[in-house]
C-alpha cells in the first residue's frame, strides 16, 4: 500500500458511539485507517452496550491494533482524567457502565477533547459510517475556505451506494408539520393512501449530478458531522436532555443564534450503512424517544405557548397509540 502523506498538522478527534455493535464499529475504524491521510486521534466510546462480549470484542480489537498508543477508561477514571490537560494517545476507549443516549454518549468524548490542545476540528461519526474517500483534509479545507460555517458534512450513500441517504440534507421542521403528521400518518396508512399532510423535509433528492457542491442547509445528519472543536464547545456540544432524536433540530437553533450556518459538501462521500428515508421502521420505544425529544426542543428551543404545546402534546400521544394499534393488530 502506498504510504500516506499528511497534509496537515491540525489534529481531528473522531468521536465514534458503540452500542451493541461491535462488528459495525471495528468496519468504521477499518474504513478510516483504510482512506484517511490527516492526522487524526479516536475517542471511541461504548454507550453501556448489553450484547455479551460487546465491550470487550472492542477493547480486544482496540489493543491489537492499537496497542503502542492506546487508552482504555471506565467513566471513573474518565472524569478524573477531563480535569487536566493532557495529549491523549492515538485511540483512547471509553467503556461507559450506562446507555446515556446519542447525546451525552458522543458529549463524553466531546468533552475528553477539551483536555488536548492538540486536537482542533472533531468529527461525530456513527459505528456505521463507512469511509471511502480521504475526506478529512478537504473538510479542514473547506471549513478554513467557508469563514461563517458551523458543521460541514459529505454527502452520504445507503450500503452498497444504492441511492443517497437524504437525511444528510434537511430543512428544520415546524410546530404545525408535526402537529398535522402526527395526527395524520398512521390513519392514512392505515387506509392505504397518501399522506396530504405529510412534508418533505429533504433539500436533496437522488439526482446528485445536479447537487451542488456547497450546498447550505439547515439540518445535517447527526452520523456524520464535522466542526471546529473550540466553536463546538462554545455552544455547548449536544445538549444533554434528549436521549435520541432532535439533536440536530437543537443544534440548527444554537447554530442560528451566533450567525453560521451547516453546509453539505456533495463532491465529498461516505456510506452510511443504517441509512432509512422514513420513520415508519420505528418501534414504540423509538417513537417515545422521539416524542420525548420533540416536546423538550419545542418547549425549550422553539417558543412555543402553553396552548400550542398542549395541543403537540395531544398528537403526540395519538401518534404513539396509532403505532400501539397497528402493532398490536
Amino acid at each position: 500500500m502506498e504510504e500516506k502523506k499528511n497534509i496537515s498538522n491540525k489534529i481531528t478527534a473522531l468521536i465514534i458511539l458503540n452500542y451493541n455493535n461491535f462488528e459495525d464499529t471495528i468496519n468504521c475504524i477499518e474504513s478510516v485507517e483504510k482512506y484517511n491521510s490527516a492526522p487524526i486521534k479516536y475517542i471511541i466510546i461504548d454507550n453501556g452496550s448489553t450484547r455479551i462480549k460487546c465491550a470487550e470484542s472492542i477493547n480486544s480489537y482496540l489493543v491489537k491494533k492499537f496497542s503502542d498508543s492506546y487508552l482504555h477508561l471506565n467513566d471513573k477514571k474518565l472524569g478524573e482524567i477531563v480535569k487536566d490537560k493532557c495529549k491523549l494517545p492515538y485511540v483512547t476507549y471509553i467503556e461507559s457502565s450506562t446507555n446515556d443516549g446519542y447525546a451525552s454518549g458522543n458529549n463524553k468524548g466531546l468533552n475528553l477533547t477539551k483536555c488536548d490542545d492538540e486536537i482542533e476540528y472533531v468529527m461525530i461519526l456513527n459505528n456505521d459510517v463507512l469511509f471511502i474517500q480521504d475526506i478529512i483534509p478537504q473538510l479542514e479545507n473547506k471549513y478554513n475556505q467557508l469563514k461563517d460555517a458551523a458543521i460541514l458534512s459529505p454527502i452520504l450513500y445507503k450500503k452498497n451506494m444504492a441511492g443517497l441517504d437524504l437525511n444528510c440534507a434537511r430543512r428544520n421542521i415546524s410546530l404545525k408539520e408535526i402537529i398535522f403528521e402526527n395526527f395524520f400518518h398512521y390513519v392514512f396508512k392505515l387506509i392505504k393512501s397518501k399522506n396530504p399532510f405529510a412534508t418533505n423535509r429533504y433539500v436533496i433528492n437522488d439526482d446528485i449530478e445536479n447537487i451542488p457542491k456547497i450546498l447550505k442547509i439547515e439540518l445535517p445528519s447527526g452520523s456524520c458531522m464535522f466542526v471546529n472543536k473550540n466553536y463546538f464547545a462554545s455552544i455547548g456540544f449536544f445538549d444533554p436532555n434528549t436521549f435520541l432524536y432532535f439533536e440536530e433540530n437543537i443544534l440548527y437553533k444554537k447554530i442560528e443564534k451566533t450567525k453560521r450556518y451547516n453546509y453539505l459538501l456533495s463532491d465529498l462521500k461516505c456510506i452510511h450503512l443504517g441509512a432509512v428515508s422514513t420513520s415508519s421502521s420505528l418501534g414504540l420505544f423509538a417513537v417515545k424517544c422521539s416524542n420525548d425529544s420533540c416536546r423538550y426542543y419545542m418547549k425549550h428551543y422553539h417558543g412555543i405557548s402553553w396552548i400550542e404545546y398542549v395541543i403537540l402534546n395531544i398528537s403526540l400521544k395519538f401518534n404513539y397509540y396509532a403505532l400501539y394499534i397497528q402493532k398490536r393488530f
